[in-house]
């Protein structure tokens, strides 16, 4: 019973960090700078699934979290994300560029 209760909390854990990441990164490739795609995202349906995809990740973490505690576990990875794709879409961007020429 433990077993199956520990394994529960870790796949709430998975499946809200899952739901983090993708509403931030629907933010992020709505921006009209992003750098990932040739052209962003349409803004409106992108934020509001973002805005969904975040919402469902909070109320994943505060199934196994207090809600003040699963909401500042979901901003500290949002922040993370939105720290990583712009440095992650430039380093892209070099590679490609170094193989080019």
């Amino acid at each position: 019973m433990i077993e199956s209760a520990s394994m529960a909390e870790t796949a709430c854990h998975g499946l809200a960090l899952a739901a983090t990441a993708t509403g931030i990164t629907c933010f992020y490739l709505s921006a009209s700078r992003q750098q990932w795609l040739p052209r962003p995202l349409a803004a409106r349906r992108s934020r509001l699934v973002g805005t969904l995809a975040l919402l469902e990740g909070w109320l994943l973490w505060s199934v196994v979290m207090h809600p003040v505690t699963a909401l500042f576990t979901s901003l500290t990875v949002s922040m993370l994300l939105l720290t990583i794709l712009p440095f992650a879409a430039a380093a892209r961007g070099a590679m490609l560029a170094r193989r080019e020429g």
